[in-house]
């Protein structure tokens, strides 16, 4: 056998959210860190490490997509191996043996900071019939890869949902929340700062209910605000909060911070109460209304992301109406829409009456997002002459010739890989990533242009 026959060499595919890329990120440190080599060239590759996402039907079928693409790939070289982690893996083992029995190991999410150990093994994996509900959580010791660009980094600050929403399945399979604790949540922001990046976004299934199950009890404003001690210039963005449990306090810290931006994620489901009942979502209409209105007046220019989900059984066009004009009326900054998936374990895949036959999600959905799409151009568009820090993240033109670089960035008010951009123009030059002031100048529906002031 040949030097490079014996090396574990790695290629990563991550899919699904940011939570789940975090986890990609942990499996790569442990590679990286225990002998294994990665590679961004397939061809390179005697291992293919698929992180597959299962939360919804589209999802899986870009998992059962990769997982297939992965085994052609197998079977044109000698010695190869395809490894499939993630949600997917945790939730459908049975199912997923069935169909790629040619996969060589399948890993639950417990099984995240083994996979070195798990590829060194010779012998075949004894892998159970079906994974138990994971427990494990990385910490700032944990070796991590960073897969983002320089710009951003993200954070998990817990894991596991406690939440019991009626068509979701996550806490089937990610577990019970549990929080890691506040100094080690800091201790990685300053070694993420010391790395480069300038901002850090705080990721769990429910960030707002961080630390409610630990001991003593913490909380989501008490981590910020030991965060926001932190010397520098950079950005903190919260991302996934639950209206349930969005605090005074909590508002107050994204309102006023020198570090944490005035962002919030707060993916609402739906505004109609019928709805959201059937969802077991714990709050009725009138009361997020309050809570959306009290945070709108507290200040003005918070930028408010949300997500909607469409077609849930027992959605009338009656609820449907009700959430277009919500839509219209508060004209949301960031907005993206979801059409109902039934998942098999949750109570909303028994719900037989009042189905809502998927043609028709899908062009509630389309209605939701032109409206949107109207509301965000005006909003742009009222920015045209304004001021705005930009965190340039990626050089498009480098100015050859005495003309400008042009610089694709962020505002405070763009959380990564899901909001819109701003196109810089710069006369002075710069190293990624960095801040600066720059004047918006044009504006479309989802993009900004800037040019660069003067220091």
């Amino acid at each position: 056998m040949s030097k490079k026959e014996q090396e574990t060499i790695v290629y990563v595919q991550s899919l699904g959210c940011a939570k789940n890329l975090v986890d990609t990120e942990v499996m790569c440190g442990a590679l990286s860190t225990q002998g294994a080599f990665l590679t961004d060239q397939l061809e390179l590759a005697n291992v293919f490490l698929i992180n597959t996402c299962g939360f919804i039907r589209d999802a899986k079928q870009e998992s059962y997509n990769a997982i297939r693409d992965a085994l052609k790939w197998k079977r044109k070289g000698h010695g190869r191996r395809v490894v499939v982690a993630g949600c997917l893996a945790q939730r459908e083992l049975p199912t997923l043996r069935q169909k790629y029995p040619q996969v060589d190991i399948y890993m639950g999410l417990d099984d995240v900071p083994k996979i070195a150990q798990l590829l060194k093994q010779t012998a075949p994996q004894e892998e159970p019939r079906q994974f138990a509900l994971p427990k494990y959580l990385y910490d700032h010791d944990t070796p991590r890869l960073m897969l983002t660009p320089s710009a951003y980094a993200y954070i998990k600050v817990a894991e596991g949902c406690d939440h019991r929403c009626a068509y979701c399945a996550i806490p089937m399979i990610r577990g019970a929340q549990r929080s890691r604790e506040l100094t080690s949540v800091e201790a990685e922001a300053r070694q993420l700062l010391q790395g480069g990046s300038l901002e850090l976004d705080f990721i769990a299934q429910d960030t707002s209910r961080y630390g409610v199950d630990l001991q003593p009890r913490q909380s989501l404003e008490a981590l910020l605000r030991r965060c926001e001690a932190i010397d520098g210039d950079f950005w903190l963005r919260v991302l996934y909060t639950h209206p349930l449990h969005l605090t005074e306090g909590l508002v107050d810290v994204l309102a006023n911070s020198r570090h944490v931006v005035p962002y919030l994620d707060i993916p609402l489901q739906h505004i109609a109460t019928n709805v959201l009942r059937r969802m077991n979502r714990a709050m009725d209409g009138d009361k997020v209304r309050e809570l959306l209105a009290n945070i709108r007046a507290k200040r003005p220019d918070m930028t408010i992301r949300t997500t909607f989900l469409v077609g849930f059984p027992g959605e009338t066009e009656e609820d449907f109406q009700e959430l277009l004009e919500y839509v219209q009326s508060f004209r949301f900054d960031r907005l993206g829409v979801f059409v109902f998936s039934p998942e098999a374990g949750t109570p909303a895949f028994e719900m037989k009456e009042g189905l809502v036959p998927e043609d028709v999600a899908r062009e509630r959905a389309e209605r939701i997002m032109l409206a949107q799409r109207d509301i965000s151009l005006a909003k742009n568009r009222s920015l045209i002459g304004t001021k705005a820090k930009v965190l340039l993240e990626e050089l498009v033109s480098d100015g050859k010739r005495g003309q400008p670089q042009l610089w694709k960035g962020r505002t405070a008010g763009d959380a990564p890989e899901v909001d819109q951009t701003v196109t810089v123009k710069c006369k002075s030059k710069h190293e990624v990533p960095c801040f600066v002031e720059a004047k918006i100048t044009a504006a479309g529906h989802y993009e900004l242009e800037a040019e660069e002031m003067s220091r």
